[in-house]
């Protein structure tokens, strides 16, 4: 009879100690899940930011070619056109758009500070 309690004592106990192991586990697994969802969600912001300002980049470049082109032709035309006036203007756009965009992003990270 002792000896049959003194089994279902040390059973018990490997019970309760599966139990602590198991929920030690769980919660280790938990914690490195929230992590590795936090990295996953920086790395999209980044990802984000970063296709954002690769196609203000490439506005910039147009407009600058625009720039180019409208100024190679008033000197071979040796007059001021139209063209001139539209390639300013999105010039202006262009960097004034990518200048909101580096603001933008100095003060989100100056506020994440």
């Amino acid at each position: 009879m002792i000896g049959e309690l003194s089994y279902a004592i040390i059973i018990g106990g490997f019970g309760l100690i599966q139990a602590v192991v198991v929920a030690i586990v769980a919660g280790l697994f938990s914690r490195e899940n929230k992590k590795r969802a936090d990295d996953n969600a920086k790395i999209e912001k980044r990802a984000a930011i970063r296709a954002e300002e690769s196609q203000l980049a490439m506005r910039l470049m147009s407009a600058n070619t625009s720039l180019a082109v409208a100024t190679g032709l008033a000197l071979k035309e040796e007059r001021v056109n139209g063209k001139m006036d539209i390639a300013l203007a999105e010039a202006g756009k262009a960097q004034a758009d990518y200048f909101k965009f580096i603001n933008g992003i100095a003060s989100s990270q100056m506020s994440v500070e």
